[in-house]
């Protein structure tokens, strides 16, 4: 098996038991990097100097003993380029910040660093996250590496795309309106936009600040919960921040969705939707039936006002 085809758990398992070093991952992810990213696009910066120079030093910290308890240590990571990085720029997929380099780290990224994750580079995106397609970036149109003739969605469509295409294992993206909930849908990735106030939002250039939060994008749920466990947690820095007891949300995990009950909406379900994602998720509605889950449908009649001040909030940015 390829390394750049493991999960960020499956290749941190390797490098914690000495099978694999932190500079061997990552040189793997550049090479997938090299070959890939010319079709789809997925970054906007590399940081080959600095991230080499953090892989020495986790290696280092790993082979102390002071990341033993460090389940994601050495393991690649892209960032949406709308985090603050402190030394790597941050452009926000704009010509305004073009040359923007943060004297800070937002506070998901300290995390990340602490963790000894390895950021490999920021990752493209729709400009200032106002898009759905991450066709409107200052510097190109990222590609969905399933069909280049697709969209990847947006505005975290260089996070999915990255992730799908096997260039990282996981990354960061942020959610206001879908930003990554939708992307990773259209590039068959994991998703998760966290419930407002249980990721700091410090560092993060943002789109609307009472809906933005960061999440994670990942090739499974275990990833997307273990990634989760590290970036949720209070902030003093971040006002919105929830101050509420660490959860290890692993332990949500089961084997089966029995008991399950799964809500759709009339509204996004019905006049308007493309027949083909329709049957797609009538297929998905019937399997979850078979494996034990209820699914239910309800009125959502707020759906059509919702959609409605999206759009005016986008314009009106």
């Amino acid at each position: 098996m390829e390394l750049n085809t493991l999960s960020a758990i499956e290749l941190s398992a390797k490098i914690r038991a000495g099978e694999l070093t932190v500079k061997q991952a990552l040189d793997d992810a550049y090479a997938r990097i090299e070959a890939q990213e010319p079709k789809y696009n997925c970054y906007i910066s590399l940081c080959k100097e600095e991230a080499y120079r953090a892989a020495e030093e986790v290696q280092a910290r790993i082979d102390s003993g002071e990341l033993k308890d460090a389940p994601l240590a050495g393991v690649p990571v892209g960032i949406k380029d709308n985090m603050c990085t402190q030394g790597v720029r941050t452009t926000c997929a704009s010509k305004m910040l073009e040359n923007f380099i943060p004297p800070y780290d937002a506070t998901a990224i300290r995390k990340v660093r602490e963790a000894g994750m390895v950021i490999t580079g920021k990752l493209n995106m729709d400009e200032f996250a106002m898009g759905g397609s991450t066709e409107y970036s200052y510097f190109h149109v990222t590609r969905n590496p399933w069909n280049l003739n697709k969209v990847p969605g947006g505005s975290s469509g260089g996070s999915a795309a990255a992730v799908a295409s096997n260039m990282v294992p996981w990354a960061l993206g942020s959610d206001t309106g879908g930003s990554i909930r939708q992307p990773s849908s259209f590039c068959g990735v994991v998703g998760l936009k966290p419930t407002y106030g249980l990721v700091s939002r410090y560092g993060v250039v943002a789109f609307a600040s009472s809906l933005d939060q960061i999440g994670p994008i990942t090739k499974d749920v275990t990833d997307s919960a273990m990634l989760l466990n590290l970036i949720a947690g209070h902030d003093e820095k971040d006002t919105t921040s929830e101050n509420i007891p660490k959860k290890d949300y692993t332990k949500a995990l089961k084997g089966d969705v029995k008991g399950l009950k799964i809500g759709i909406p009339k509204q996004y379900y019905g006049e308007g939707i493309n027949e083909e994602v329709k049957a797609k998720l009538q297929e998905a509605i019937e399997t979850y039936k078979k494996l034990g889950a209820t699914v239910e449908e309800f009125s959502l009649d707020i759906a059509d006002y919702a959609l409605a001040t999206y759009y005016i909030i986008a314009c009106a940015e």
